[in-house]
């Protein structure tokens, strides 16, 4: 599914929003890999910017809340 900001998710869907597992890349072509719920990174997973920096650990609604690597 391609969304109107450009973003395009992959993965599991509930009420047209990511939900459960999947991938999202955002339109300036940073990546996240896993977990949502409503729409929103939730859960564990993994963000890599556009200039191939990269945040893995839990969000809380599509904010980083902690890290491991």
């Amino acid at each position: 599914r391609v969304y109107a900001d450009g973003g395009r998710c992959e993965g599991e869907f509930k009420k047209g929003l990511c939900e459960g597992t999947g991938t999202y890349t955002f339109a300036d072509g940073s990546r996240y890999v896993g977990e949502f719920r409503a729409g929103k990174m939730h859960g564990k997973g993994v963000l890599t910017y556009a200039d191939g920096t990269r945040f893995k650990g839990k969000f809380r609604d599509d904010q980083p809340v902690d890290g491991d690597d």
